[in-house]
């Protein structure tokens, strides 16, 4: 069930102990071949996909299209939180629904930037709420990473941002928004400098035009057999909740 289609009294008719569905995604620029939604797109594709499966057994909210892209800015078209406007969003949507009587939440991510604020949120709820739980996942990304890698023909090297496997993906939602003439391979142009320390730089700061991987052998079929990886997992997942 998608939230956005339902009257209020629908919602308060709802058992309390549904899973309800938070997409968290963003908008920005995804290099010179695809389109600054493309995060908010796929994810998009995902809970469609999870809502045609389960149905009565979901609660979706709508996407989140804005995330934390700071580290995207020098590129227009990327709309970005700061991370402490990203985190209050989060949370606020969540604590509505919470104060609505929800106590089992899956939050979908479909964007790497947002995964710090999303662990800060899991502390906030472990600390505030006794009986609330907050499960969280990126459904193409570390969950399901080697069924994903041998999909893609690059296999772990395909999987970076506006690589083998979002372009793929958007290739799989419609083609025509993919333009398969700038294609090109990019990544990152320093590493760190200092060995077992990490530092949080900008895109521009790392890559050519945006990107990291080679989209070059991204087809819409692979694109459709990840979108079933995901699927596949997350419905899983959801069945193993309502397990507990």
């Amino acid at each position: 069930m998608f939230l956005a289609n339902m009257t209020s009294p629908d919602v308060d008719a709802l058992p309390r102990d549904l899973v309800v569905i938070i997409p968290v995604a963003s908008i920005e620029q995804h290099s010179l071949h695809l389109p600054v939604f493309t995060d908010s797109m796929i994810l998009q594709e995902v809970v469609n996909r999870i809502e045609k499966r389960l149905s009565r057994d979901v609660l979706i909210l709508p996407v989140m299209w804005l995330g934390y892209s700071q580290h995207h800015m020098k590129y227009p078209g990327t709309v970005s939180a700061s991370s402490e406007t990203h985190l209050a969003i989060m949370n606020d949507v969540l604590v509505c629904m919470i104060e609505h009587g929800f106590t089992q939440f899956l939050l979908i991510n479909s964007h790497g930037g947002n995964e710090a604020n999303i662990s800060v949120l899991r502390q906030r709820v472990m600390e505030g709420y006794e009986d609330v739980h907050l499960y969280t996942t990126t459904p193409y990304a570390e969950p399901s990473s080697k069924k994903i890698n041998k999909v893609l023909t690059l296999g772990s090297k395909g999987s970076g941002h506006a690589g083998e496997c979002e372009t793929a993906m958007i290739m799989a939602i419609d083609p025509d928004l993919v333009k398969t003439d700038a294609l090109h391979e990019d990544g990152q142009r320093r590493r760190e400098s200092i060995p077992g320390l990490r530092l949080y730089k900008r895109f521009d700061q790392n890559t050519e035009h945006g990107g990291l991987g080679d989209p070059r052998p991204a087809t819409a079929e692979m694109g459709e057999q990840i979108f079933q990886v995901a699927e596949d997992f997350l419905v899983e997942a959801i069945r193993e909740i309502y397990r507990e």
